[in-house]
């Protein structure tokens, strides 16, 4: 808990901070809800959206929550992961810290630590609001109702884990906000697309799922593809990783994400 106050103290007070977490609390559940705002007629939407009160509906709620959870904590907790670093590099916070008598690895536990309380904090807005727009839109509620697709809950607190953990690496390898944040937005947007490509070019088997980051976006993909997934594997090539075999990878990532930071915290100059 002390690890964790002084990480508190030290984040508070920085504006970007401040500006993600309003973000977040707005956007989650406000771009669920800009969906009541289209006029578009219900015979002209696809089979699967027949009505869009089945975004807001259990047991389908928590899916679209996650799946644009999915997106928010990309951009904001990911980048949280990146500052809560370099920024320490750019005030030579980090230096004082190990002056003032704190260890490499005290100081390495006080960001995991925020980690996993940011983490865990996202995950219970994220139940909050499937909640609260699953009870008010669904008309009989049963218990296999409600619990049914609650897995979400779990794969949505190892996303969260493992966009914060990948940033924080890079914000350890490379120190400098900007560069970070431009290498970790074009390695999960373009490098390891492509690299995935070329994986199945030469291979041509399931095994470009494995990569890293789309682990972590399985986890919470487009509610349609999991079940276009099951049509695709009975047909010899499945199209995202299944939710168990996402589970197991994020959490070999993240632990090697971490892993790595400490090394390179170890050995780093500071």
């Amino acid at each position: 808990m002390h690890l964790l106050k002084l990480e508190w103290l030290k984040l508070k007070n920085i504006r970007i901070f401040r500006t993600i977490v309003i973000l977040y609390i707005v956007a989650l559940p406000g771009l669920l809800l800009t969906v009541k705002t289209f006029n578009i007629e219900f015979d002209d939407m696809p089979p699967f959206l027949s009505s869009f009160d089945l975004l807001f509906k259990f047991p389908t709620v928590w899916e679209w929550m996650a799946y644009i959870g999915n997106w928010l904590s990309f951009f904001f907790l990911g980048f949280l992961g990146v500052i809560m670093v370099t920024n320490e590099y750019s005030y030579k916070t980090l230096r004082q810290n190990i002056i003032t008598g704190l260890s490499r690895r005290e100081y390495f536990f006080s960001k995991v630590n925020f980690m996993i309380a940011a983490s865990l904090a996202v995950t219970l807005y994220y139940v909050l609001w499937c909640l609260i727009f699953g009870f008010t839109h669904t008309d009989t509620i049963y218990i296999t109702t409600l619990q049914k697709n609650t897995s979400y809950i779990i794969r949505f607190f190892i996303m969260n884990m493992g966009y914060m953990s990948f940033g924080f690496l890079l914000g350890l390898l490379i120190k400098r906000t900007g560069i970070a944040l431009l290498i970790y937005v074009t390695y999960i947007m373009v490098i390891e697309s492509i690299l995935r490509g070329i994986h199945l070019y030469f291979f041509q088997n399931p095994s470009m799922h494995y990569f890293p980051m789309n682990a972590l976006e399985d986890l919470a993909p487009f509610p349609i593809m999991e079940q276009a997934n099951q049509f695709t594997e009975e047909n010899g090539f499945g199209l995202m990783l299944e939710p168990n075999m996402a589970i197991i990878l994020s959490v070999m990532y993240i632990s090697l994400y971490l892993f790595a930071s400490y090394q390179v915290l170890k050995r780093s100059d500071l």
